[in-house]
């Protein structure tokens, strides 16, 4: 959708005789590839990111692909130049071209818009040939959801005091000793580094739900009557044969040396179950005088 709104704007702004100076608003030209930096809230990237692999490369986002550039420049990528990071920061030499060579150039521009038009397009000739090196980034996605799941992220426990049995009426206290986050570096598919922060549903097996919450073990300093909300604590109206159930969801997302944005990862769902007997508390008369 992005990218269609852009297309109308460089078709209006031609065919209405602007040239490149109307594309982005009044008094903003559109950067040629190598020129220096513009306003971020004008142009298409609204941050950069200056970080560079070990290797001495970054990425750049385009079309549904991240594509390996040297840092500094050469290749068939273009590389990426120097940016000023915060208020300022370059536009993506890469969409300028594709958009201006999509809609071509207007009749109606003036000798000097149409020169203008000409020698911009003399610059794009790199950035419009195909990129051996690119990598979709539904791949990477895939790839780094594939890696989360089967290699990194911990399956869950559940603990629950008293262990393996409760009473009535007595509040049962739940925990997991899975991490409230991770942020780890990977190498492949892409260097990457990953951000994955878990969202919890306890089920008590009696129709009821907990909180989204990995809870803590009892701490008799900590009573859960006065301190509900520092536990994750259910109390079972009668006696029975239940069966706890907690589901984890990881949201995560992964950043690249190169490319501002944070990517969005498939949410991974991990879930543990554990039965628990509830006996009924009866009273039992120890000392009688």
């Amino acid at each position: 959708m992005r990218r269609a709104g852009l297309v109308l704007i460089v078709a209006v702004a031609l065919t209405s005789g602007l040239g490149r100076a109307g594309l982005l608003g009044p008094g903003v030209a559109l950067a040629a590839p190598g020129s220096t930096t513009v306003p971020c809230a004008t142009v298409l990237w609204g941050t950069c990111d200056t970080r560079a692999t070990a290797s001495g490369y970054q990425y750049r986002y385009h079309d549904g692909m991240l594509e390996r550039i040297p840092v500094g420049g050469g290749g068939t990528g273009g590389g990426r130049r120097a940016a000023n990071c915060g208020q300022n920061c370059p536009d993506d030499p890469a969409e300028v071209c594709e958009l201006l060579e999509l809609v071509g150039p207007n009749p109606e521009m003036s000798v000097a818009e149409r020169a203008q038009y000409d020698q911009t397009m003399a610059g794009c000739n790199n950035y419009l040939i195909p990129v051996a090196n690119a990598v979709p980034i539904a791949a990477v996605q895939a790839a780094l959801n594939d890696y989360l799941r089967e290699k990194v992220l911990p399956k869950p426990t559940i603990v629950i005091a008293p262990s393996g049995r409760s009473f009535a009426n007595l509040a049962t206290i739940l925990y997991t000793p899975v991490s409230e986050s991770y942020t780890f570096n990977v190498d492949e598919p892409v260097q990457a580094t990953i951000s994955a922060v878990p969202h919890y549903r306890w089920e008590f097996g009696d129709g009821q739900v907990g909180p989204d919450a990995p809870g803590r073990p009892y701490d008799a300093a900590i009573s859960p009557r006065d301190h509900p909300d520092d536990y994750v604590s259910h109390q079972y109206d009668r006696a029975g044969q239940y069966q706890v159930t907690l589901t984890v969801t990881w949201q995560g997302t992964f950043t690249v040396p190169g490319v501002a944005q944070a990517f969005p990862l498939n949410a991974v769902v991990l879930a543990a179950a554990q039965p628990l007997v509830v006996d009924e508390a009866s009273g039992v008369l120890i000392h009688n005088d």
